[in-house]
């Protein structure tokens, strides 16, 4: 079962008798020497299961017997407080290590660590912020407070530090979701979060919408993207306006930079159009960026196939929304299998049936154009066939071509293959603007 434990450190100072402010309102503790006993009193009593307070020889012979008695003054008795001698002695670094162990060694998984900074000695903050980190992350311990009793401060409040402990979980996980597009340790942080400066991002709401995001990303959700981005951004810069926390806003701001280039500029209609081509190039990218090769390569595909239905469609407000979502599915794939002879070096693309005939009729034109004005035979078969490649080796894994691994020089493959996917739309963009013209 898991357990609130507060951990303190015993120090040597002559203390003085004060009043301490909670740092969760405007309570006080009674007069005290010790915070020790402050924190104590302003927990319920019935809120800690264990105290653990550590102290070195000086420490204990100087002031534990007046701490025993005034903890015992406020109900809690000597068996309630478990007091561990820690060695003075920090030229041995085999000493600090043995801090280390002497404090992970008192947690079980899942319990909650209440700890109390106020009187460091030497090097115990920085033995125990390196302690904190080891078992948030190994034991799943919950940190729910860093209370420092700042006796020499008017008030004499007891500052809880907490965020400062947490920040290192922050940064990780907003640089998974920034740098792989994995949200999950986001989420958990944030779920962790009651209080603090991040608390506002503990929201059910918030975490959907950025998982929603990420899921379609890496899922290459290629229709659903720029709705889910749009909806989930909004979302986003809805929260960051409303906190009044400086540290939230900065998270938030990072995904925000990160995901933007998934949204487009009008907002997409759903017509095969320029803008739709361009964001697909932009996701593409990210997926790789994220070394989503698989994917990315995937996409690569799809994008080709998309191209052939802009082109078919070139100047209409065909949509791959409702009945015609299926159409435009079935001219795709024809237009790749069109490209394909390419690839196979075969004079013509020979059809099976009538409709396989129409479907091609009506590419005819779009291939000619991609071929004879936007790209060469020998780029678009070197394009289809890096990409056949690629993806016939991830799916089959160690039976097919990857079976000795995924090729050294996948990323300027993929760079390379960009190149040509980017010069098709740069040269349809240049048309565009000169039909303008």
């Amino acid at each position: 079962m898991a357990r609130k434990i507060f951990v303190s450190f015993l120090g040597t100072g002559k203390y003085e008798s004060v009043s301490y402010k909670s740092w969760k309102g405007d309570s006080r503790a009674s007069d005290t020497r010790f915070v020790q006993r402050a924190i104590i009193e302003l927990y319920p009593k019935s809120q800690l299961d264990a105290i653990v307070i550590l102290e070195t020889e000086q420490s204990r012979d100087k002031h534990e017997q007046d701490l025993r008695d005034e903890l015992k003054s406020i109900g809690v008795s000597i068996d309630d407080v478990d007091f561990e001698l820690i060695s003075a002695d920090v030229s041995n670094l085999s000493m600090t290590w043995k801090w280390f162990e002497l404090l992970q060694s008192k947690f079980e998984n899942g319990d909650t660590l209440i700890l109390d900074v106020t009187h460091g000695f030497r090097m115990v903050p920085i033995v125990f912020s390196a302690a904190v980190a080891y078992l948030k992350r190994v034991k799943n311990v919950q940190l729910e407070a860093v209370l420092y009793g700042a006796h020499d401060i008017e008030g004499k409040p007891i500052i809880d530090l907490k965020d400062f402990y947490t920040i290192s979980d922050w940064t990780e996980g907003v640089g998974r979701l920034v740098d792989s597009a994995d949200a999950s340790f986001l989420r958990k942080t944030a779920e962790n979060e009651s209080g603090g400066s991040f608390a506002g991002l503990n929201n059910k709401e918030l975490l959907d919408s950025i998982e929603s995001l990420t899921s379609a990303l890496r899922n290459v959700e290629l229709q659903n993207i720029e709705q889910k981005a749009r909806t989930s951004l909004e979302l986003i810069e809805n929260f960051r306006a409303r906190t009044q926390s400086e540290m939230e806003k900065q998270v938030l701001s990072m995904v925000l930079e990160r995901f933007r280039p998934l949204m487009s500029y009008p907002p997409l209609d759903g017509t095969y159009s320029l803008d739709y081509l361009k964001l697909q190039l932009r996701l593409i990218q990210m997926l790789a960026d994220y070394k989503l090769y698989m994917q990315a390569f995937t996409a690569m595909n799809e994008w080709l196939g998309s191209l052939g239905v802009f082109l078919m469609k070139r100047g209409t407000d065909f949509r791959f929304t409702g009945r015609k979502e299926k159409t435009a599915r079935k001219h795709a794939d024809m237009f790749l299998a069109m490209l394909d002879v390419i690839v196979r070096q075969r004079k013509e693309f020979i059809t099976n049936s009538d409709n396989e005939a129409k479907l091609k009729a009506s590419l005819d034109g779009a291939y000619r154009l991609l071929l004879e004005k936007y790209s060469a035979d020998e780029e678009i078969a070197n394009l289809l066939d890096q990409s056949k490649n690629i993806r016939n080796g991830f799916n089959h894994g160690w039976t097919g071509t990857h079976r000795n691994g995924a090729p050294e020089d996948l990323g300027n493959i993929f760079a390379n293959a960009m190149a040509t996917l980017n010069k098709i739309v740069n040269k349809i963009e240049q048309d565009e603007i000169a039909a303008k013209d």
